[in-house]
């Protein structure tokens, strides 16, 4: 049984990155060299994994290589794009500097608000990449499939691999996640999480109470957390401080057993919601003070109390599944399998 709950999460991975795996076989390379995105004049419409705002900007991407760009979320041009495989996440550290990477650990820069692209790392023999998180203006870490985790020391120039334990286990890291404290945790899939307090150096495995995967988290104070994932699942910790470590050693993906009793939860530090619909979750935006908005499959959308823990399920205007959203001029604009939707003001 456990197992099969693993192959699930396995499989809506794969959903959270909006189909990624099936779209890898038709866009991987055998080439070396990289081939730059061709012009998608419906791009917009398709299949886009992210989007962050760049000042006065939108900037989204997607599959084959897509970067577009907008001013004000309803007119949207493509950018040029040094490679045409999926892009999975864009970062902006300021207005005009920004990040993007995906298959084939692509790493592409931008210093103009998303108007030019450069691309920094690339590695045909290596896994996709999902997230990244720059720790001061010289350092940055990058994580991705299959225990893929890059770093540089010189300002995204250049990127090399992290070896440690954690990254032998082998597990998806989904997203990676500063706290308030400074400190930083990397989830995944199969209930993996841990946490760093030396910038990544050394990690620490929490013993997670659910054995299902979390697609992202969102920090609030000082060491608080949510996270949010497969089957709907939002699990909060006020202080991570409090959650207990496992020995990396002890930790085996098919003997996780999910914790359901609230007292328990509670001694280990966390409180459990779950989503009405019971939708897998990947993507949350901070809308305001205690308030986060969580969408997923199927157009799902649900307001989390970072204060009480409490889930609020909301209309979102979309039956197509989400991925990623932003506020941007008091509107909430999300990406997901058919593009870009706007779904109207913060709930």
């Amino acid at each position: 049984m456990c197992r099969d709950v693993q192959s699930l999460g396995a499989k809506l991975f794969a959903v959270a990155c909006i189909l990624l795996s099936g779209a890898a076989m038709s866009e991987a390379r055998p080439e070396d060299s990289p081939s730059a995105a061709l012009p998608a004049p419906k791009a917009a419409e398709n299949r886009l994994l992210d989007i962050a705002v760049a000042g006065e900007s939108l900037v989204a991407v997607g599959q084959f290589g897509v970067i577009l760009r907008s001013q004000d979320g309803d007119t949207w041009k493509q950018m040029p794009s040094p490679v045409d495989t999926m892009l999975t996440r864009v970062v902006f550290t300021d207005a005009q500097s920004g990040w993007a990477l995906g298959y084939d650990a692509s790493i592409l820069q931008t210093q103009d608000g998303g108007l030019s692209w450069m691309l920094r790392h690339r590695d045909t023999t290596a896994r996709t990449l999902y997230d990244l998180l720059f720790l001061d203006e010289h350092h940055a870490i990058s994580v991705g499939a299959y225990g893929q985790m890059l770093r540089s020391d010189d300002g995204g120039q250049s990127w090399q691999v992290v070896e440690s334990e954690l990254i032998d286990l082998g597990m998806h890291f989904n997203a990676l996640v500063r706290l308030g404290d400074g400190s930083l945790v990397v989830l995944g899939e199969r209930g993996l999480m841990a946490r760093s307090k030396d910038q990544g150096r050394h990690w620490d495995v929490l013993d997670f109470p659910y054995e299902g995967s979390q697609f992202g988290a969102l920090a609030h104070g000082e060491k608080g957390l949510s996270t949010f994932g497969m089957r709907g699942n939002v699990y909060q910790a006020r202080n991570i401080d409090l959650c207990p470590l496992i020995d990396i050693d002890a930790w085996d993906p098919y003997e996780r057993v999910t914790v359901d009793d609230a007292q328990q939860l509670a001694e280990m530090g966390w409180q459990h919601a779950q989503a009405e619909a019971k939708e897998s979750l990947f993507g949350g935006l901070s809308i305001g003070p205690h308030r986060a908005l969580l969408i997923g499959v199927n157009g799902i959308a649900t307001v989390l109390n970072t204060e009480t823990g409490k889930l609020r399920p909301v209309e979102a205007d979309s039956n197509e599944t989400l991925s990623k959203a932003v506020l941007f001029e008091g509107q909430v604009i999300a990406v997901g399998r058919r593009g870009v939707s706007k779904l109207g003001p913060a709930p």
